[in-house]
């Protein structure tokens, strides 16, 4: 009886063997697979024993490196468009390697750059590595190229590296003057301002932006690409920059892309939607204090300050690259990790989120000397008519005149609106002007369902003009100052315009810069204007003039003048300036 239950239990026990010896047969030829530098070059962290291959006499020993190999350099190499993807790199032997612009080096581990050896990555050169933690050691030169500027031009500037490198040694020639060096500012988000900062102590921060002049040796009036080179060992992994929050108003924090390679910068917004409205603004690159000194950017789109330098980023946090962030009260990590950079060569010193739906409208408040703003309105999907974390984009304007959107009371330069289109949808606009004149709201360009055949009107609520800007473009005239009512978007005509009234809310009168009076009446036509004294004495009057607007030289000065004006239908206005 017991012979007779052995025999099934040595067939059991041999079956189970046979599965372990075929299980291990198996792994066996897996590890050889991976080993032998013949697979796919998909990246496996997990492969054991790699191949090694060593570039020296101008090749390499055992084949180009693929993301199963570790690769070391121990010769001269220059990439000159090759770019080299391996599971780790060691640069050795005193070897000079220089990645050329428009190439990547791709890793799955770290970068180790021995003694006496110079690895340099040119402008739109990238580094990217996968791992969580930086394993780099060895340091590295990373060129960045800045926009074409002039002497006194700023950029803001964020470190791709790690170390010792101060403000000044990034930009010795950068001019100091007197006892303080005052072309080098961190930035101050208690008061919204720049600090002064000594760039001879301070050195760069992970993940932190910088603004520096020029150099003073520089070319002071015509545009020029300046080449600044960072040194130290390369960033890697994760990164936390706590970000200051003293309330409403006090939340800006000037940041920077900490990586030797670019950001996608939907990721990153997306990766901190708690803690940042996810509006990124850009210096606008070159001095002009007519325009705004950002341009602004969120998911829904980007607008321009129009200096020849600001470009779209399409998306990119390129390399180098400083920028500011405004955080929500909710938190102050901001985070940064290696998936959100990304393989990108474009030379411009600023890929995007998948959006179902965008139907978009730039438009451009001007005057002839040259002022510039610009708002972007979109209806977009995920959007609604209130604030929308990562699509609306708040105003950062300290120019001469600024056109933005309202929500509630809020200036955005950016706005997201909720999707479907309602042509019903009416929103009320504010115009900031810091000196009285004639000015011009224009579109710039559109996408979407305005690309057809949907009027966008202009409503002055001032003149009662409802404007087609399909047809071109709409000037007024205004007085200084910030009006949050006057002008609105529509996009369907009402059923009646009563434009037969006239009073004072629509005169603007203005001194222009020949020290004449400029009178303007929106819409309705002028017949006479009389002007008088303080104490009703008449000094002057002007008749036939059938038109809206009229220019009016007087000799008096520093005096207060009541103008009277007449239309065409013999209505009477008289609004007091002072000459």
């Amino acid at each position: 009886m017991k012979k007779k239950l052995l025999l099934p239990y040595i067939l059991l026990v041999m079956l189970l063997l046979s599965v372990h010896v075929g299980k291990a047969q198996t792994q066996k030829s897996v590890s050889q697979v991976l080993t032998s530098g013949v697979t796919s070059s998909s990246k496996s962290t997990n492969a054991v024993n790699l191949l090694t291959t060593t570039w020296s006499n101008g090749s390499w020993d055992n084949g180009a490196p693929d993301f199963t190999m570790n690769a070391v350099i121990s010769g001269a190499f220059i990439s000159a468009g090759t770019s080299i993807d391996a599971n780790s790199l060691t640069v050795n032997n005193s070897a000079t390697v220089v990645i050329s612009s428009g190439d990547t080096v791709s890793i799955t581990e770290g970068l180790t750059v021995e003694s006496g050896s110079l690895v340099i990555f040119n402008n739109d050169a990238n580094l990217i590595q996968d791992g969580t933690t930086n394993t780099n050691t060895g340091a590295i030169i990373i060129k960045r190229n800045s926009s074409l500027l002039k002497r006194l031009d700023y950029t803001l500037w964020a470190s791709p590296v790690a170390g010792t490198q101060t403000l000044l040694a990034f930009s010795p020639q950068t001019s100091n003057i007197g006892p303080t060096n005052i072309r080098f500012y961190t930035y101050n988000t208690d008061t919204n301002v720049y600090d002064v900062t000594n760039p001879t102590t301070t050195t760069f921060a992970n993940a932190t932006g910088y603004m520096i002049r020029m150099p003073n040796d520089h070319p002071a009036t015509t545009p020029t690409i300046w080449t600044g080179q960072f040194v130290g060992v390369p960033n890697n992994g994760d990164y936390t920059y706590t970000m200051i929050d003293n309330g409403v108003g006090k939340r800006f924090n000037l940041v920077g892309n900490p990586y030797p390679s670019p950001m996608d910068a939907a990721s990153f917004v997306t990766a901190n939607s708690t803690n940042i409205t996810g509006t990124l603004y850009f210096w606008r690159k070159t001095n002009n204090t007519a325009n705004a000194a950002y341009c602004t950017w969120s998911t829904l789109g980007f607008v321009t300050n129009e200096d020849p330098q600001a470009v779209d980023p399409n998306g990119v946090i390129q390399t180098g690259q400083g920028f500011f962030v405004e955080a929500t009260g909710a938190g102050t990590d901001l985070n940064f990790d290696n998936t959100m950079r990304i393989f990108n060569h474009d030379n411009q010193f600023f890929r995007a989120a998948n959006v179902v739906e965008k139907n978009r409208i730039w438009l451009n408040a001007t005057n002839t000397s040259g002022a510039f703003s610009q708002t972007l309105i979109g209806y977009i999907s995920n959007a609604t008519q209130g604030v929308d974390a990562s699509i609306d984009g708040k105003s950062m304007n300290d120019g001469a005149i600024s056109l933005t959107s309202l929500i509630g009371t809020t200036p955005y330069t950016i706005q997201g609106r909720a999707v479907p289109f309602d042509v019903a949808d009416i929103v009320p606009l504010n115009l900031k002007v810091t000196t009285a004149g004639d000015y011009t709201i224009a579109i710039d360009h559109v996408d979407g369902l305005f690309l057809e055949n949907q009027p966008v009107y202009l409503k002055d609520n001032t003149t009662g003009t409802i404007h087609d800007l399909h047809t071109g473009a709409y000037t007024f005239s205004s007085n200084a100052g910030s009006f949050d009512s006057r002008f609105q978007i529509t996009y369907q005509t009402p059923l009646a315009v009563n434009n037969s009234t006239f009073d004072a809310n629509q005169v603007v009168i203005y001194k222009n810069a020949a020290n004449d009076l400029v009178i303007n009446t929106g819409n309705v036509k002028l017949s006479s204007v009389t002007i008088f004294d303080i104490q009703g004495r008449m000094l002057l009057e002007q008749k036939g003039i059938n038109a809206t607007q009229t220019t009016i030289t007087t000799d008096s000065t520093h005096q207060v003048l009541l103008v009277q004006l007449t239309s065409e239908d013999g209505m009477k206005v008289t609004k007091k300036v002072i000459r």
